[in-house]
């Protein structure tokens, strides 16, 4: 299957120096593209340097809202000028998280809003982490939408984990929802629900590795070779075969984050 990681983390410390090993494995498992976004300074840096090095890769950069206490105007004029960067395919991770709430709320509104106002100058889409903030993240994403002027969707929920119900205004507002693999574990209903309900055009595949493998690998480090177990079970979700699912899932990363494949690139 040709398959699109649309979310991973190879720059962890988890991988250490394994990441280019973990982009071969992944082009052997039929991942043509992956999105490895940032979430820090430093992971940022490390970001654009694994994605000059692998056509497959292509970058985002951002601040995860754990890291907005760190975060000031040099760090966020850095992130202005990578943005811009031709490397540079969308800018994320970003958002709100009242789960873990690691930095104060009010800092990860202020740095959620002043990314959002980048990724309006470089119009470029946004990878967004909303942990129980699902309702609150709607009133920042709104005024974003209407401003919007890119050529595609205007962002991804990243690894979206609300409702049904409350993923609908997401997909309203024109955003796509990526779905993980956690998708496979035997509780996790409401994500089969989404993936089950949702528009397929609307839908995305991601592993987050290194975190969030699919229930046959519990306790050991994901990596984007593994995308195909979101995959496949979205298919059986839906009843229809796990290429169809592969196929709408890779051109729908391609749409939002203007992703042209390399020419003579294979299709079924």
């Amino acid at each position: 299957m040709r398959l699109f990681d649309s979310h991973c983390h190879l720059q962890d410390r988890a991988f250490g120096a394994e990441a280019d090993d973990a982009v071969s494995r992944a082009a052997a498992a039929g991942v043509t593209g992956m999105l490895l976004c940032g979430y820090d300074a430093r992971a940022n840096d490390v970001t654009l340097a694994i994605a000059a090095r692998h056509e497959i890769v292509h970058a985002a950069v951002g601040f995860h809202p754990h890291d907005a206490k760190d975060v000031g105007s040099a760090e966020l004029d850095l992130l202005a000028q990578q943005a811009a960067l031709p490397a540079v395919v969308a800018i994320g991770e970003l958002g709100l998280d009242f789960y873990r709430d690691l930095s104060p709320r009010d800092q990860q509104r202020q740095v959620l809003d002043a990314q959002l106002a980048i990724a309006l100058a470089v119009r470029k889409p946004v990878s967004v982490h909303s942990r129980s903030a699902e309702t609150e993240i709607l009133d920042h994403l709104a005024p974003f939408v209407r401003q919007w002027r890119g050529g595609g969707p205007p962002g991804v929920m990243h690894c979206f984990g609300g409702t049904l119900e409350q993923a609908r205004p997401f997909v309203e507002l024109g955003f796509l929802v990526s779905i993980s693999c956690a998708v496979t574990y035997p509780a996790n209903h409401e994500a089969r629900r989404l993936a089950r309900e949702l528009p397929l055009e609307a839908l995305l595949v991601e592993t987050d590795s290194p975190y969030l493998p699919a229930q046959a690998m519990r306790g050991k480090r994901n990596e984007p070779a593994f995308v195909a177990a979101a995959v496949e079970a979205i298919a059986a979700g839906r009843g229809i075969p796990a290429t169809e699912v592969a196929e709408a899932t890779t051109a729908n990363a391609l749409r939002a984050f203007a992703i042209r494949e390399p020419a003579g690139a294979a299709r079924w």
